[in-house]
């Protein structure tokens, strides 16, 4: 019976991951087609000003939102798992109303601050008021990240792939057809799309929404602010590192270089695809194996979830490293000298690889506390290093930062696993792969 439950564990696992990874491969057209809509329509100098409003934005977006959609992910599946609809369903109600009120909050804030953050920090007048209009932009993201969150932990991970991740980028690329491109009006389509895609994820999640139960008790009230605040750290390093090192880049260097450095990030991040994918799908996984008590499977999840990345994306991450400066230069004139910091780049994506799904496993299984820990300390590291090497190296330095930064959590994650629950997920899957040879 082990062996037929293991199998069918197997099964359902490899299923999960090819929805998964199906859904999150639609970014390849949808989010790179944005990013190569925005780079050629464009040009570099306005590219990078766009990207440094939309670095500012995706900030303020996190604030927004305080890693709630992570803790709807945890407590959601949890709930679910004890065949608790009710439970999940006031979870569920919970969450999108306090973060709605969070990103009304962030928008404001954004909007009363947007005229000094670009006169005084930037050093660029011109940019206040797409600044502002940038920030209309905040509820619509924070809104479906939130949605997509709770279906992941209703285990509707296609669902929630594509309101997280490619539906918004898509609708931006086909209205992006029609519309001619201006800093100044690529945002106002940005606030279309991420609206469309905000009002899709809700309906998606009123319909999958579990029934209540009329038998059962009414739902329990969870404190969300505590765990999210703790997988929200998670969350801001990764705000950091998609928004830090242009904003650096913006404040001692010229536009230019924020333009290809953010697109060479844009292209390491194919990677990212993979490894970010694999992990948001065994979140809820290690959530509930964690809350029925089978610690074992946690162990047998983090393997196998490092097996689908490294198998995935050893070949991408060779056509990039080698292709670096003619694949930059697909996307315009003056992109290929971001060919060296797209090399760094993908050292540091290597390395998050190598910790796939660790923070995750953290989170879900109690050590939050931990994994803020790890986070402030990375945090710390990138903010250093980006002070330290950005004036001096330009957009390489920046790039150097962010492998800095995904060594520490790396190196972190995998030091508190071993700690709290007796395993190194690479050294599990090296051990599996050994009885397989």
């Amino acid at each position: 019976m082990g062996i037929v439950a293991s199998l069918r564990a197997r099964e359902d696992f490899l299923k999960a991951a090819f929805v998964t990874l199906g859904s999150r491969f639609l970014d390849l057209p949808s989010r790179y087609g944005f990013h190569l809509i925005v780079a050629f329509r464009l040009g570099v100098l306005d590219a990078g000003l766009f990207y440094i409003v939309f670095s500012v934005l995706t900030l303020a977006a996190g604030g927004g939102r305080l890693g709630i959609d992570r803790a709807l992910t945890r407590e959601v599946a949890r709930a679910m798992a004890q065949d608790a609809p009710n439970d999940a369903r006031a979870i569920i109600a919970d969450g999108v109303r306090t973060v709605l009120l969070l990103c009304i909050g962030a928008t404001i804030l954004m909007l009363m601050i947007a005229d000094p953050v670009a006169h005084h920090l930037i050093g660029n007048p011109a940019l206040a008021r797409p600044l502002m209009i940038g920030a209309l932009s905040i509820p619509p993201l924070c809104i479906s990240v939130v949605a997509g969150g709770a279906l992941l932990g209703l285990m509707r991970v296609g669902y929630s792939q594509a309101i997280y991740s490619w539906l918004w980028p898509a609708i931006y690329c086909l209205c992006a057809l029609v519309v001619p491109l201006t800093v100044t009006s690529a945002l106002w389509l940005l606030l279309a799309a991420t609206s469309i895609n905000a009002l899709i994820g809700l309906l998606l999640l009123l319909w999958i929404l579990p029934k209540r139960d009329a038998a059962a008790p009414v739902g329990q009230k969870v404190p969300l602010f505590g765990l999210g605040w703790s997988l929200f750290t998670s969350e801001i390093v990764q705000l950091l590192l998609s928004s830090a090192p242009a904003l650096a880049l913006g404040i001692v260097t010229s536009a230019r270089e924020v333009g290809y450095f953010a697109l060479a990030w844009r292209v390491a991040l194919i990677l990212n695809l993979v490894s970010s994918a694999v992990a948001s799908m065994v979140s809820p996984r290690f959530a509930r194996a964690h809350a029925q008590g089978k610690h074992e499977e946690l162990q047998t999840i983090s393997v196998q979830a490092l097996g689908i990345v490294f198998a995935l994306g050893i070949v991408p991450l060779l056509i990039l490293t080698f292709g670096a400066r003619p694949i930059l230069e697909l996307f315009g004139s003056g992109y290929g000298d971001g060919a060296t910091t797209l090399r760094i780049l993908l050292l540091g994506q290597c390395i998050a690889m190598l910790s796939t799904g660790a923070p995750e496993l953290l989170g879900m299984t109690g050590h939050g506390s931990v994994l803020r820990r790890i986070n402030l300390a990375a945090a710390l590291c990138l903010g250093l290093s980006l002070a330290a090497l950005t004036p001096w190296l330009g957009a390489n330095g920046a790039a150097l930062a962010t492998v800095s930064t995904a060594a520490a959590i790396g190196i972190g994650a995998m030091m508190a696993i071993h700690r709290y629950l007796g395993f190194v997920p690479l050294v599990a899957l090296r051990s599996a792969l050994r009885r397989r040879g």
